[in-house]
């Protein structure tokens, strides 16, 4: 009672207090009042009790940007119809729902949920949105139609649908690189008009536009009654790992940190795509991929003629074959993202409150070289004029589909928690610079009038990672009021770590920080 009249907020300092010190319970057992030892100790453990009610009944609070938290990857059962392990999750997800979280985010395979054409099994995500509601969080749902495993971080296998992946390698449309070697992260863009996927029911042919958009607007249908509350946000996948980008540099295929990668271009449907749009321009002798690009997907900008400040001739700024191609690249990939997002957009009902992003990898090694050799091959090609990034021509390709449809769609960016410090020093011939890569983004945002949100692109603890948090926070801008600041973080990823009392402990607080 002394310690509340005195509002004393530490526990311990209480109990101690209280207590008074171990003496108070051996001199009441000596003098064989066993029975007043005993109550000396129920009323240390009742204190306890109390005052640890008293602080986890504290209403967190919520800063000026929305914290959300990605889930495992492996948050639904293999069979689709429930939630993996859905006391410890239920537990986690009141854990972060206490201390200030906004909500998580989930990734919705496709490999999981349509494993026969036209077929949805969404039994599981139905359980976690409900709960979701329940705990009074929201929801990012991701439209995965990329394969889970091979990549960093994954610690389990969902592949494409055998259905779609079988007929793209056969017929050419998985993307490829100079050396045949295949990814089948996901397809190639070029399928994107290939009818040559089975319809829904096995009836007929779909191209791969169209097998995203039933796939978009069976969840549309199944999650209505939860859209624009719990649902809030769908990010649209558009590549390898959900990114709007190729994939140029695949670990699975014996890419290593710093290599530029590999042009991915090779594929039957890429090659003829190439052939023709170089007979167009008339310069059909163009129409093959520059033998000038990147020969070792772990090589380095110089040891290549097409990237290299060495060389001459059809290099990355000085015309003919190799600008051709880049400017080609760039344009593919971002006629495809504006394809799929307009899909997506056709696929929902226009509601307030749900909202489309699309990601954005945070490629930030060798952009201070002068080609931007690695955000090339993903296909981020920087202007063959002036060497600005491609982020401008994204965010404008965004903008205009949301102007177009008159909905709000978010701009996604990686590599939050970098800092140029962090990744230069030790490696200075990684080019790295992700802090002046990210204000680039953020411009181009600005200038665009797209809103931002982010993520960070490698999993870390938060009590041990203040650095990291302090990056975050640093980059999310929560006291402006305009376009640079953030929309929204996504923190990876929701496990046992994250959901440690300690974690907890961090996130509120760091939250209410921003």
């Amino acid at each position: 009672l002394s310690c509340v009249a005195r509002h004393t907020t530490s526990i311990q300092q209480c109990v101690s207090e209280t207590a008074m010190a171990p003496s108070a319970n051996l001199a009441a057992v000596a003098a064989g009042s066993f029975v007043a030892g005993v109550a000396v100790f129920a009323l240390r453990e009742k204190l306890l009790k109390f005052f640890e009610k008293f602080e986890t009944e504290e209403p967190s609070k919520q800063g000026r940007v929305p914290i959300f938290v990605m889930m495992p990857l492996d948050t639904i059962t293999n069979d689709g119809k429930s939630v993996n392990e859905l006391a410890t999750r239920r537990a986690w997800l009141k854990g972060l729902a206490n201390n200030g979280a906004r909500g998580i985010m989930v990734d919705v395979w496709w490999g999981l949920v349509e494993t026969a054409p036209g077929t949805y099994n969404f039994e599981g995500y139905l359980e976690l949105c409900k709960l979701c509601k329940e705990l009074g969080l929201k929801l990012q749902a991701v439209m995965s139609f990329h394969q889970c495993g091979g990549n960093v971080g994954d610690n389990v296998s969902f592949p494409i649908p055998s259905w779609a992946l079988e007929p793209a390698r056969a017929q050419g449309f998985l993307y490829k690189d100079r050396d045949g070697k295949i990814s089948e992260d996901c397809l190639s863009l070029s399928a994107d008009k290939q009818q040559i996927f089975p319809g829904k029911g096995g009836t007929g042919k779909r191209d791969a536009i169209a097998c995203y958009s039933d796939f978009m607007a069976a969840f549309a249908s199944t999650f209505a009654p939860f859209l624009g509350n719990t649902i809030v946000e769908i990010q649209v996948g558009m590549g390898p790992c959900g990114e709007l980008r190729y994939p140029s540099y695949m670990m699975s295929q014996g890419w290593d940190y710093p290599g530029v990668g590999l042009i991915m271009a090779h594929d039957s449907g890429m090659e003829k795509m190439l052939k023709e749009a170089a007979a167009a321009a008339g310069k059909p002798q163009f129409g093959i991929v520059p033998a000038s690009c990147p020969t070792n997907t772990c090589g380095m900008p110089e040891d290549c003629v097409l990237f290299s400040a060495k060389f001459s001739g059809d290099s990355h700024r000085t015309g003919g074959h190799g600008s051709f191609f880049l400017e080609w690249y760039h344009k593919t990939l971002l006629s495809h993202g504006d394809t799929v997002l307009r899909a997506a957009c056709a696929a929902f009902p226009k509601i307030k409150d749900l909202s489309f992003s699309v990601k954005v990898s945070g490629i930030h090694w060798h952009c201070m070289h002068p080609s931007r050799a690695t955000e090339t091959c993903a296909g981020y090609v920087p202007s063959l004029e002036t060497g600005s990034g491609a982020y401008s021509n994204i965010a404008k390709m965004l903008g205009g589909v949301a102007k177009q449809t008159g909905r709000d769609v978010f701009f996604n960016f990686t590599c939050l928690e970098m800092s140029n410090i962090s990744q230069g020093p030790g490696m200075p011939h990684a080019d790295s610079s992700p802090e002046d890569l990210i204000a680039e983004v953020r411009r181009a945002c600005i200038q665009e009038q797209v809103p931002l949100c982010g993520e960070n692109a490698l999993q870390f603890g938060l009590p041990e990672s203040d650095w990291a948090l302090s990056q975050i926070r640093t980059q999310t801008r929560g006291w402006a009021t305009g376009h640079d600041k953030m929309h929204a973080v996504t923190l990876l990823r929701l496990d046992d770590g994250f959901a440690r009392p300690s974690s907890l402990k961090t996130l509120r607080k760091w939250v209410a920080s921003l």
